[in-house]
């Protein structure tokens, strides 16, 4: 019989008989609450059996045990009323499904309210439907409507959106959203051209729905598709007409399917009606089935052409498809880091696109590879893959089994998208990897030339020769670079090199070897000589040029020796590095690393560091003569000398400035790039670039710096109530003096104290997690050690368990592993970090996980640094030719926004709740609050403190503290 609770994909319905309700709430239309259905018959109930009714109190029984349930059998008659014990029971059941609703109602018709399913949210954006998981704030549909023009208008995108905003739910939605449409615009359009060139195509209904659906989707053969039964045992080939055919009431109608299923918009199930014995031929019976007469084909299709439209509708699905497939922009979603990537593919997951779009993920060998690495046998893995990967004889293939070394490689097809989940990070890729013995690397590479969305680091879509090793191809797709307030720095740094002498000379050992093998290397043997001759005037070069950088002082630990670019140039000319013989150097340079990717076999002896070396050689040497040396003052060589790390000391710095001849490493040459532009135009290629972050501010130096147009803009306010932030600076020791965060403020003894007592203020006051960033590693040592001699430290960890960032890969996933765990104790943790590194820039703290962040000083970089003393120097120089900010500008900017990112991981959603303290009396003044976070300056206002008015004084941090805490225990 039909269960008065019938569960179906997780959702409850009920539906109570006439005899159940009073007359007024059999009249209302069903409703819901949540995932629970609730109906009402509006026809009288008729004769239920005893074995029916207990059959449904058992099934009460299982779902509800805590319930009372009246055993007794239904009268015969009809009960004008409700029996108390029947409402008591229904109100008990009530009480339970719905422990927050007041019990003032008589029935559960009264209870229930529509509520919002899951996808439900579709909004037109731009001519777009996008759908979303969740109810969209206003500054995500906003910046899902500029995403949307960027991409249709194909413009340049920069979006400003504070943490916490829901950009990157945004950003996914509406960039699949558009894409989703454009497929499907084309989809439509292959079809009805196929049908308008074969007309008897419309004998097949459905055809064109079949050609349209996309061959990444896994569907049924065009056989199986068009003979399938709709609705139970209706075909193609069935009129809707003549759908409506009653059948024999002596044995009980099932309910049709649109009855118990739903409407395909509803998206969940409902049962509208219990189906009853003895339906009176009055009443309305629910359709059935055709009968099977209604598979005769038309008698003009025989069964011979029918076989032969289906492999025709299948090719032309398939040709479709492949056309879709190269139409279609990709979209390649770029972060800093795999931990970013991971709550990318997290918010993919969520989205109802997941099911629609295919993902990859790349990532490098070092994170990737499976096989055991034996760094005694291989100087890298990149190196251990290179030679694993190469086919073994025919012999040896039958021997092993094997096409080559690496089982891993040879098994890599197996780890596809049937494989995997449909959103997936590099985690449970390397997992399933190991578990089916498949390659992740060489895996996801495969994946990607079919995938509709690519995540990977941003710096694989930014730097030229990571681009052209994994077969990056921007042109006409679509970019997004999230968390992109770095991209000036990313790309200096990727036109930027450094290489030494003793480099030089391993890189000709390898090739003098090489060129022994002359039988395997024929082919490749004028190439190789080329490239042996001029890293042969390179050796030349150095031995020439190092005494300028020994009569150097020593600044910052190193000797340096600036040229200008046009010098430099001319002492390649006089070695013959120049170039007039650059052309010769960068076809062998091509030839030979692609022989190196793609065979390594030949070149015997080869490591991927001597590839690495010509390579990179030949990327910035190519900048330095491209266009006939229009980037030349867009780089600045310099020979650098750094101290040997056993002369390293406080002192080392005195000594050297009169001791030139102190033991160094290496001289090494540095082409650095000042102009990022240079590296940017290499993603000009695309259909659209949107560049977003929490922290582009100025916007104008973004566009002046990369010397790209983004004529779309946006920059929304904070969704975090004011009420759940604080905001607030320290500008004072405990003795009354000026707490100077300055380099040289840091040094003294009784600031270091102050900020200590600040520290351990804070942990006092707040509950669970505590963040603290400190301007350097460096610093924050001498920090930690001087607390320790003051007995500080010791009271610190007697508040909050104590964690230091560390720089190692593994010691830092370890350390934060301890630190989530320890936040949720009622002692709480601190975690001492420093800014730019990885807590501060790709780690994401919710909730209890960083109640207070706490900012030392403004993270100025080191002028020590010859990049950046000679950056100020480059946008002084074309300050107006190329509209760049000063130099003293420039150096602000780099500092705020690496606070800002700091600040920004105290709010994650509109829910947290937290409180920031800068410690730095250079707060007070407006000059150096002009570069803050709008939000972060909106909320700081006036509110700064001493050390005692911390604690104790209006608007204190401890107040915020006690009653933030008490709203979250209520």
């Amino acid at each position: 019989m039909s269960s008065p609770i019938d569960i179906s994909d997780d959702t409850v319905y009920i539906s109570d008989d006439d005899e159940s309700f009073d007359q007024e709430a059999s009249q209302r239309k069903p409703k819901r609450y949540g995932q629970i259905y609730i109906t009402d018959d509006e026809d009288e109930e008729p004769e239920t059996s005893v074995h029916e009714k207990n059959n449904r109190q058992a099934v009460l029984k299982n779902l509800f045990p805590n319930i009372k349930h009246d055993n007794s059998t239904d009268d015969e008659e009809e009960e004008p009323t409700i029996s108390v014990t029947k409402k008591n029971n229904r109100q008990m059941l009530i009480k339970n499904l719905f422990p927050n609703l007041k019990d003032t109602y008589d029935t559960v018709a009264d209870l229930v309210t529509p509520v919002t399913k899951q996808f439900e949210h579709v909004m037109m954006i731009g001519g777009v439907s996008v759908v979303l998981p969740v109810k969209p704030y206003g500054c995500q549909i906003a910046v899902m409507s500029k995403v949307i023009t960027a991409i249709k208008d194909k413009k340049h995108c920069l979006l400003e959106s504070p943490t916490g905003t829901g950009k990157t739910l945004a950003l996914l939605c509406a960039a699949l959203a558009w894409q989703k449409k454009e497929r499907d615009v084309i989809s439509e359009g292959q079809a009805k051209q196929s049908m308008a060139q074969y007309p008897e195509l419309n004998k097949l209904e459905g055809a064109a729905e079949y050609i349209a659906s996309p061959k990444k989707i896994e569907i049924e053969s065009a056989e199986t598709f068009f003979m399938k039964r709709v609705h139970g045992d209706r075909s193609i080939y069935d009129s809707p007409q003549k759908q409506n055919i009653n059948t024999s009431m002596n044995k009980r109608n099932e309910p049709d399917s649109d009855s118990i299923y739903g409407s395909p918009e509803d998206g969940l199930v409902t049962l509208q009606k219990k189906v009853r014995y003895n339906t009176p031929p009055t009443q309305k019976t629910p359709e059935m089935p055709s009968t099977p007469e209604k598979w005769k084909l038309p008698e003009e299709v025989t069964p011979e052409k029918v076989r032969n439209l289906y492999t025709l509708v299948e090719n032309l699905r398939v040709k479709a498809s492949m056309f879709v497939g190269s139409s279609v922009p990709i979209i390649y979603y770029g972060a800093r880091t795999h931990k970013q990537i991971q709550q990318v593919v997290s918010e993919f997951g969520r989205t109802v696109y997941c099911e629609q779009a295919q993902m990859s993920l790349l990532s490098s060998r070092e994170h990737s590879c499976l096989r055991e690495y034996d760094r005694s046998q291989w100087p890298t893995k990149n190196d251990m893959c290179s030679s694993c990967i190469k086919p073994l004889s025919a012999a040896d293939k039958i021997a092993k089994n094997q096409d080559t070394n690496c089982k891993f490689y040879d098994n890599r097809k197996a780890l596809n998208c049937k494989a995997l989940p449909r959103a997936f990070d590099l985690k449970k890729l390397v997992e399933i990897g190991e578990r089916i013995v498949a390659c992740p690397y060489y895996a996801t590479r495969e994946m990607g030339k079919v995938a509709n969305i690519v995540f990977c680091p941003y710096n694989y879509l930014i730097e030229p020769t990571i681009r052209k090793n994994m077969s990056i191809d921007l042109k006409d797709n679509v970019v997004i670079i999230d968390e992109g307030h770095n991209i000036e720095d990313i790309c200096r740094d990727a036109a930027s090199f450094s290489f030494n002498r003793d480099q030089v000379n391993n890189a000709i050992k390898e090739l003098e070897i090489l060129t022994t093998f002359r039988y395997a290397v024929t082919t490749m043997m004028t190439y190789i000589m080329n490239l042996l001759s001029a890293l042969k005037q390179w050796d030349l070069w150095f031995a020439n040029h190092n005494r300028l950088v020994d009569e150097q002082p020593v600044n910052g630990m190193e000797a340096t020796y600036t040229w200008k670019v046009e010098d430099f140039v001319k002492t390649l000319n006089t070695h013959n590095i120049g170039e007039a013989q650059y052309g010769v150097f960068n076809m062998s340079a091509e030839i030979f690393c692609r022989k190196f990717r793609e065979d390594q076999r030949t070149l015997v002896g080869v490591t991927q560091t001597t590839s690495t070396l010509v390579e990179s050689l030949d990327t910035v040497l190519g900048y330095l003569f491209r266009c006939s040396g229009i980037y030349l003052d867009d780089f600045k060589p310099v020979l650098v000398a750094k101290l040997k790390s056993e002369v390293r000391g406080p002192n080392a710095w005195r000594t050297s400035q009169f001791n030139k001849v102190a033991e160094k490493e290496p001289v090494t040459l540095r082409l650095i790039c000042m102009n990022p532009a240079v590296v940017f135009a290499g993603l000009h290629p695309a259909r659209c670039i949107i560049l977003a972050s929490g922290t582009l501010t100025p916007k104008i130096s973004m566009q002046s710096e990369l010397a790209t147009d983004f004529p779309l803009q946006i920059s929304p306010k904070h969704i975090i109530p004011s009420d759940r932030v604080w905001i607030g600076s320290l500008y004072s020791c405990p003795d009354g003096s000026r707490l100077d965060c300055t380099s040289n403020g840091t040094k003294q003894t009784a600031v270091q104290d102050a900020l200590g007592e600040a520290v351990l203020s804070v942990c006092r006051v707040t509950p669970h997690g505590v963040l603290c960033f400190f301007p350097s590693y460096q610093r924050m040592n001498s920090f930690i050690q001087r607390w320790k001699q003051i007995g500080l430290w010791g009271r610190v960890e007697g508040t909050k368990n104590i964690f230091i960032e560390s720089n190692d890969a593994k010691d830092h996933e370890i350390n934060m592993e301890d630190y989530y765990e320890c936040v949720g104790t009622g002692m709480g943790a601190l975690l001492c970090a420093v800014y730019r590194g990885k807590v501060a820039e790709g780690m994401d703290f919710k909730d209890r996980q960083a109640r207070a962040v706490i900012t030392i000083g403004v993270p100025f970089p080191s002028k020590f640094d010859i990049a950046v003393s000679e950056k100020m120097k480059f946008n002084d120089k074309y300050l107006k030719k190329r509209n760049l900010l000063s130099g003293d500008e420039w150096y602000r900017v780099q500092a705020y926004r690496a606070l800002n990112q700091a600040v920004g991981r105290c709010v994650r959603h509109v829910g947290d709740w937290g409180a920031v303290l800068l410690l730095d009396a250079r707060f007070r003044e407006p000059h150096y609050t002009q570069h803050l976070s709008a939000w972060v300056k909106e909320y700081l206002g006036c509110n700064h403190h001493t050390l005692a008015s911390l604690v104790n004084g209006s608007n204190s941090l401890k107040s915020f503290m006690e009653e933030m805490t008490r709203r979250e225990n209520q």
